[in-house]
Parts: structure tokens; sequence; C-alpha cells
């Protein structure tokens, strides 16, 4: 009876010995994408995201998509030091109530105490966040929303560590931007992986949302003299960046965590990808918050018949958001914007500041975020109650008689008679 109870146990040890095993294999396979090589040597398309099902929100999750946030942005620099208590109690003076922390910034600098093989081994890593844990018991203690800003392919720190995985110019040496910043391919996988995977971890050590900026094909510097390791011209490059938000929801749909997309102001505009991949509408179904940067000083002379844009704070900014939640209207997302809070093209004082802030709420977007790349911000204009919304702003009526139109017309134009398809060459019979 001993032997056969000595039998038993040993069939069971090994039984789970067998299966923790099994289990360890597969999270280790998983995690280093399916490569026991390191994340330095590994190359693209190593791991592909299996379908993740759709399941309830979670209470935290659904309370945050409630809320209206009004923040600030401060870089990694400044979470670091002293300056970051002094912006925690200028937002307890107001009614901001959230803050956008750089967690890997357009340097490629990662800036918190990140554990992940991956930014060990490429170097990325930076001191900055000296205690990012501090930093975020500060911001819940004090009811204050957090969201990970992470730059994603402007990243020269990558590009140095897989210069096979950087944006190329024609004569083969590693292509830069007119800020002498490099770039890495936005179709690769691995580049993909890379940014999720700190994405994860962020939201592991506690930001309530994770928001991607600079998820785009590059802009400036010399344009025609760039090549792709992994892009191949194959497709348009919208659809490039919107296989990347799919990409990240299916990632993060088992993470409690919400998740935004910087685009650029003129995105709510533009009937095309600005041949950089963003299409505001392509993106929505995907993140929970899509913000456009509708800073009025960056609107070019003419822009509503205006010559100085950047003075017309109020009109700029409504017209901006009103067109932007047309544009996706009855998706996931919901519009929440970046607003100046920096001097260019005008003197941005609390007038102008508050006139912005006017602006998003008369439209209706689901509160704002202040930009100021120094976290210089003019306090003034947050001290106290914020502007309330009209209801009934003063170009409602204009603005939608407007897009009224442009949408009977375009109905009108899907409609109309299809042109006819183009005569095929007959082949010719062999003789």
């Amino acid at each position: 009876m001993a032997g056969g109870l000595l039998k038993k146990a040993l069939f069971v040890f090994l039984f789970v010995a067998l299966a923790l095993g099994g289990a360890f294999s597969f999270v280790w396979w998983n995690h280093r994408g399916g490569d026991p090589s390191t994340a330095l040597a590994r190359g693209v398309g190593d791991r592909a995201a299996a379908p993740v099902p759709a399941k309830p929100l979670a209470p935290q999750k659904r309370d945050l998509l409630n809320t209206e946030f009004r923040g600030i942005y401060i870089t990694s620099w400044t979470a670091g030091i002293r300056r970051f208590q002094e912006l925690l109690q200028m937002l307890e003076g107001s009614e901001l109530n959230a803050v956008v922390i750089d967690v890997k910034d357009s340097t490629g600098r990662v800036g918190y105490d990140s554990k992940l093989p991956a930014v060990a081994e490429l170097g990325s890593h930076e001191k900055r966040i000296r205690d990012l844990d501090g930093v975020l018991r500060a911001c819940k203690e004090k009811g204050i929303h957090t969201i990970a800003r992470i730059a994603v392919f402007e990243d020269p720190a990558l590009a140095k560590a897989r210069p096979d995985l950087a944006i190329r110019d024609r004569a083969g040496g590693i292509w830069k931007d007119r800020k002498g910043l490099s770039w890495v391919d936005p179709a690769s996988p691995f580049v993909w992986d890379y940014n999720l995977d700190i994405a994860k971890e962020v939201a592991a050590r506690g930001f309530e949302e994770v928001q991607f900026d600079y998820v785009r094909f590059p802009t400036d510097g010399r344009l025609k003299a760039l090549t792709y390791p992994v892009y191949k011209g194959d497709e348009p490059k919208h659809e490039v960046i919107t296989r990347f938000f799919q990409y990240l929801d299916r990632g993060l749909k088992p993470v409690d965590v919400l998740v935004s997309a910087d685009v650029f102001g003129l995105t709510v505009l533009a009937e095309d990808d600005l041949n950089i991949g963003q299409r505001i509408e392509d993106i929505a179904p995907y993140v929970d918050f899509i913000c456009p940067m509708v800073y009025p000083s960056h609107y070019p002379p003419g822009h509503l018949g205006l010559k100085k844009p950047a003075e017309h704070p109020y009109r700029v900014v409504y017209d901006s958001c009103v067109r932007g939640l047309d544009r996706i209207q009855g998706k996931r997302a919901r519009i929440r914007p970046w607003l100046q809070d920096f001097k260019l093209g005008a003197a941005y004082d609390r007038t102008m500041i508050l006139d912005q802030i006017q602006a998003v709420r008369d439209a209706g977007t689901f509160g704002f975020c202040m930009w100021n790349a120094r976290n210089v911000y003019t306090a003034a204009a947050y001290a106290g109650k914020l502007p309330v919304p009209n209801p009934h702003p003063p170009l409602y009526d204009s603005l939608r008689a407007a897009l009224d139109r442009r949408r009977q017309a375009q109905d009108a134009k899907d409609a109309g008679p299809k042109p006819p398809e183009p005569k095929r060459a007959q082949a010719k019979q062999p003789t």
C-alpha cells in the first residue's frame, strides 16, 4: 500500500512539474516573441498578436471613461524634480485634474526605471523620473488622473541601437528630420512590440491611461531622400497606422487602461491622410480618445479666412473640434484636444487660454490638455472656475449648415452614376 501511495505521489509530482514547465515555456516564448535570442538581436515580425475577445469594461476603466479630464503636459525631466510638486499645487487650486507625463519622449529615451529586458539591451533608459512610484502615488492621493505619453516612431535611441529598423537616406546613412532626429520604420513589428511592452509596463505601474504620440510617417526634412527597411510602399500609409492601432487595441484589451492617440490638428479638416498616415476616422474605433493638436498658431494664414489664425483662438479651436466630432460620430473614440499655453503667433495670455477652453466646451469635446514644452504654464488662467458651455454657441448655426451641405454633397456623389469600367484589352489568339 505504501508503494502504491508512493507511485501516486510521484505521478502527481511529475504531472504538476510538466504542467508548470509548459506554462513557463509558453510565457517565456511569447514574451521573447517566439525567439530565444535577445531583444537587441531579434528581427522584425517575431510576434503576431492573437485576437483578444472583447470583455466587459473593468470598473476603473468604466468610471474613467465617464470623467472629463482637463490636464497639462509634463516632461520626464520635470517629473523628476521639485518643479513637479509645484505643478501639482497649481492643479490643486484649479479645476484641472490630469497630467500627461513623458515615459518615452521623442529622443527615444525611456525616462523611468523600466524593467523590460529590451530597454536594458537597447540602452534606451535615461535616469529622469527618479521615483515613478512616488509620482503616481502623489497624483492618486490628490485625485489626479495619470496619462503616460509614449513617442513611437520618432525614436533616435532605437534607430541607433537597431539601425536595421531606422529610416535611411538614399546614400545609406540614417535619415534625420529638420530637428536632427532619426525615425524608425512605422511598419516594423519589432517597433510595435517594443512600444506595446512599454505601455503594458507603465499601466502595470499605475498609469490610468497610455497616450501614443508621433504615430505617423515623417513630415519634414528631405522626404524624397528617405527609404524604409520594412515599409515597401505597397499599401497606403493610413493602412499601416490603422493596423498599428488595431495591434495596440488587441494587445491592451486585457489591461485595465485607457488608450489615446495624438494627431495633427489638420487631420480634422483633411480629406486624405496628409501623406503621414493619420486619418482620425480610421483610428477612432481602436482608442478611447483622439487628441488633435488644435493649436491656433499651427494653422496657416488664410485658414477660415483669417490672416493670423493664432489671434482668433475661439474660432479656430471651436471649428476644428466640431469638425473632428462630426468625422468620428458613432465611433468608439471621444475628442480630447491639445490646447495652446505658449507664445507663438500671438502672446497667449489668460484671456486667450480661456477662449480656447470656452471653445472646446462649447463644441462638446470630452475635456482638453494644455501644452507647454517647458512646462511653464499661465497659472492665472486655471485658478478658480473654468468657462461653462454656452447653451447655443455663436458659431454653431453657420458651422452646422456648412457640415450639412458637405454631407449632402458627399451623399449625392456616392449615389450618382458610377463611371464606366475601363475596357479590357482582348487577348489575341495565338497564330
